[in-house]
């Protein structure tokens, strides 16, 4: 199945609304999830297609400074899970 001949097209678009925070078919977060639904196109279009445009996306975003909010998400469970066991007993 060969992809929309403007997939490439929205999807570009819709990294500029994205990054210019005027998101409209979305709710504007920096994951390839809320790409794909401003482009109008399904996810594994970006996981497997066009794998240099999800790059470029989050490149542009971490170039402003930015941290994709996938990697925050990801970032709190790791300090969640190194964290203590809350009422876990020591053994002496």
């Amino acid at each position: 199945m060969n992809p929309a001949p403007d997939e490439r097209d929205r999807i570009r678009a819709a990294m500029d609304c994205i990054l210019q925070g005027t998101a409209q078919h979305s709710n504007g977060a920096l994951t390839i999830v809320a790409l794909a639904q401003e482009a109008g196109v399904p996810r594994n279009a970006l996981t497997q297609r066009h794998l240099d445009l999800k790059n470029a996306f989050y490149a542009q975003v971490r170039a402003r400074g930015q941290t994709p909010d996938s990697e925050i998400r990801l970032r709190q469970q790791i300090v969640k899970l190194k964290e203590p066991s809350q009422g876990r007993t020591q053994r002496s």
